[in-house]
């Protein structure tokens, strides 16, 4: 049985009713829609896989990157990863991609003012990541701990 004196628990409840509420707007006030008519599952899909949010995470730290220094930067990623990434984060307005003819080519990459609203909202959660961190070190820990 909830304590309704304990203000934490009330504090939790109130923030899930919250959560369903907007959750509820996502999925046009239908839960249990099927994934595949998720409104923001391909818009997301394209900035959120890891190469992507590294891309955006390094261009928000340098006003401009060339190619060469992107891939540099995004350790592991192949040439043909990052171009697929580069032209998907371009094609959603994420960044903007100049071309100098010049010999060899050069081509920079830059966020634009959308990708920069994008990646306050990383830094908020790569903020909570790491203020939260001891919380998930600790759950690992007990799980494996019960898995042995």
């Amino acid at each position: 049985m909830k304590n309704l004196n304990n203000p934490e628990e009330t504090n939790v409840d109130n923030q899930i009713v919250r959560i369903k509420n907007k959750l509820k707007i996502i999925f046009n006030h239908d839960l249990n829609l099927p994934v595949e008519t998720c409104p923001i599952k391909d818009i997301l899909s394209v900035a959120s896989d890891k190469w992507s949010i590294l891309i955006i995470l390094f261009l928000g730290g340098n006003e401009v990157l060339r190619f060469g220094e992107l891939k540099h930067l995004v350790n592991g990623i192949s040439s043909k990863i990052l171009t697929e990434r580069l032209k998907r984060l371009e094609r959603d307005g994420y960044l903007t991609r100049k071309l100098y003819a010049e010999v060899p080519v050069r081509v920079e990459y830059k966020l634009t003012k959308f990708g920069v609203s994008y990646l306050e909202k990383l830094l908020a959660i790569s903020e909570w990541a790491q203020d939260e961190m001891n919380i998930i070190l600790s759950s690992r820990a007990e799980y494996d701990n019960r898995s042995q």
